[in-house]
């Protein structure tokens, strides 16, 4: 390499570290960052004019593969990007990641839930570029001309996305990182070939589970969420509930018979406002089925630990319960107020109210479940003699040893102070939402 090149090379890199500086955290300057943009449109290099460029993505690229190998995962990183910044920068970040998953090959060597991710994102296999230049020159260039980004704005979201991965903390893994990828996918198959001379085993991975069952369930809470008719509702939510009783007790007793029930870790993503007393809802229902839920604020995640079945189910039921409650919460909030002094709509759309509907919502149907568990767990018993209670008793012990494990150092969320008026309206609304008891205890 020329000496000329390795001029340019190092002043775009003090360029970039400069704009990353004041272009994300606690030295954020607009006036620095606009500066740093300045020098960087100007900037002339006659036998390298993309140079810039090139070298923005391949730090992208180099700082999401350091990312990936301190825990984070596709949606994870989506969802910081997203809660602290704009479209732009959501947009870049997911170029970034598509191209990273192309030169890792990720579609073939990933586990199936990151490859699960790329395409939730809609990501997927894409044909190789033909040199690895014109691959970083058509990430940046790709992205600006697909979202319509003028080339300042383009430098000042390319030096935020900067500014903050270079400042993201490590996270607790999942699961395995792209560098061990290959051993995975190995001892995965050996995994297959030791269930394929069991015949009491159950299919599949861990994790994995029967797509028609989980469409069948999906498809009765949508219809019980969409639906205004609350006998209606009842209706596919009590189908729902017999599906899902059924299908996590034979889950759980073919695990246990096969000796192959495995927890595992899930990242749920809770998104502002309210996100505190959202995650209470997780929390609450989380508790009643076994799986164990933690909560990071700063990244506005949680991380719940249970058997892979009862995550699954979980997610479920948190998501349809989110959903209820949204729409109860907006209902309330277009009520009309009885109370004396209280002027119409106003006060029941203030944040101290919603922020308390929601946290009594979270506690009533936490009671609800309880309630509906305990009816299950009688049911159960019934249908599989005495063997179901060890059984569920030592899959919690399990979930209990896991967790103590990634988490040794957690405190209990502290109550807050709540609008009473709020309080009341979010228990309200949690005695007419329905759920599927199949995913309480005893399931």
């Amino acid at each position: 390499m020329k000496a000329h090149q390795i001029d340019h090379e190092f002043e775009i890199a003090q360029l970039f570290a400069t704009g990353a500086l004041h272009a994300f955290g606690p030295d954020a300057d607009e006036h620095e960052l606009d500066q740093v943009v300045q020098n960087l449109i100007m900037l002339q290099i006659p036998d390298r004019p993309l140079l810039p460029q090139q070298l923005a993505s391949s730090g992208l690229l180099r700082l999401v593969g350091m990312a990936w190998e301190s825990g984070w995962q596709p949606l994870d990183l989506v969802h910081i990007v997203r809660r602290h910044q704009g479209a732009g920068q959501t947009a870049l970040v997911t170029a970034v990641i598509a191209e990273q998953a192309r030169q890792e090959r990720a579609v073939d060597r990933a586990p199936s839930d990151w490859v699960a991710q790329l395409q939730s994102l809609g990501i997927g296999a894409r044909k190789a570029a033909p040199s690895s230049e014109n691959t970083t020159e058509w990430l940046i260039g790709g992205w600006q001309f697909a979202h319509g980004v003028p080339m300042w704005d383009g430098w000042r979201d390319i030096l935020r996305l900067f500014g903050q991965l270079h400042r993201l903390r490590p996270l607790t893994p999942l699961g395995p990182t792209p560098s061990r990828w290959d051993q995975a996918r190995a001892t995965a198959t050996a995994r297959r070939a030791r269930r394929a001379t069991n015949p009491t085993a159950p299919p599949g991975d861990p994790g994995e589970h029967d797509p028609r069952m989980l469409g069948k369930i999906r498809a009765l809470l949508s219809k019980a969420e969409a639906t205004t008719f609350t006998e209606e509702a009842d209706a596919y939510t009590a189908k729902a509930q017999d599906l899902m009783t059924r299908y996590a007790i034979d889950e759980a007793l073919l695990e246990e018979s096969a000796g192959d029930g495995e927890v595992m870790t899930r990242r749920i993503h809770i998104h502002n406002p309210y996100a505190q007393a959202k995650v209470q809802l997780l929390s609450i229902v989380g508790d009643i089925n076994r799986v164990r839920v933690i909560w990071d604020d700063h990244h506005g995640m949680a991380n719940a630990v249970g058997m892979a079945v009862d995550l699954e189910l979980v997610e479920m039921l948190f998501t349809s319960l989110l959903v209820q409650a949204t729409r109860a919460l907006t209902e309330a909030g277009n009520a009309r107020p009885t109370q004396a002094g209280y002027r119409a709509g106003r006060m029941n759309r203030a944040p101290s109210f919603r922020r308390a509907f929601l946290l009594s919502y979270a506690h009533r149907i936490g009671e609800r479940l309880e309630a509906a568990g305990a009816r299950a767990t009688a049911e159960s018993s019934a249908s599989h003699g005495a063997e179901l209670v060890p059984v569920l008793a030592r899959r919690a012990e399990e979930v209990d040893k896991t967790f103590a494990r990634l988490f040794p150092q957690t405190r209990e969320m502290r109550a807050k102070r709540v609008d009473a008026r709020g309080w009341v309206a979010g228990r309200t609304a949690a005695d007419r939402a329905v759920f599927a008891t199949g995913q309480v205890e005893g399931s």
